[in-house]
């Protein structure tokens, strides 16, 4: 078993876009903690259904069922407090040889602070749908409008039009933004396994 964490605020992945989920895995319990405000869990459980909505159109497949309980669930989300780390989320998951992600992945968010003109929703949605997107083995991107952003190093914020569609993307997390990113990982990923 290959052993991955990883984290949401634009740090090096160790994902290689190799792993995923065998297709009647799907669809993945997933049992979310309370954040204890309502607006916030609302936010959580929005971020899942564009997934799901994302993943059917893409894959013909429902990505995650929520679940009441956290017995039997194969993707944990928890609420955590600030930390020293600065981390917004932090994704923990291990791999057989082949690449199928075992189950259960923890995901591991920081409660979110609004920072300017974003919200702490949306930066709880920002991240909640970035960390399942690792869960289902999407590693970072280079494109800056994509919720799955960024490689390190990989914006250019001295160019406008870079920076703008980072803040753009941060501000207005969209889900369909890697929609081109999931058919080409799972079609990938499946074909490889037949």
């Amino acid at each position: 078993m290959v052993a991955l964490s990883v984290g949401a605020r634009a740090s090096d992945t160790e994902l290689s876009g190799a792993e995923g989920h065998p297709r009647a895995r799907f669809p993945l319990g997933v049992w979310a903690q309370s954040f204890g405000d309502v607006a916030l869990d609302a936010t959580v459980r929005r971020a899942l259904d564009d997934w799901n909505a994302v993943s059917r159109d893409t894959l013909g497949v429902t990505a995650f069922a929520p679940l009441e309980r956290r017995d039997g669930a194969q993707v944990t989300i928890e609420a955590a407090p600030p930390d020293v780390s600065g981390l917004m989320g932090q994704t923990e998951l291990s791999t057989d040889d082949t690449g199928v992600i075992a189950v259960p992945v923890r995901i591991v968010v920081i409660e979110p602070k609004s920072r300017g003109q974003t919200s702490r929703e949306t930066l709880l949605y920002q991240v909640v749908a970035h960390e399942v997107g690792h869960a289902l083995g999407l590693p970072h991107v280079r494109d800056p409008r994509s919720l799955m952003c960024c490689v390190r190093g990989s914006v250019d914020f001295t160019d406008p039009a870079a920076r703008d569609a980072y803040v753009d993307a941060r501000r207005h997390p969209d889900v369909r933004s890697v929609r081109a990113q999931l058919a080409e990982h799972y079609a990938r990923f499946w074909r490889d396994r037949r």
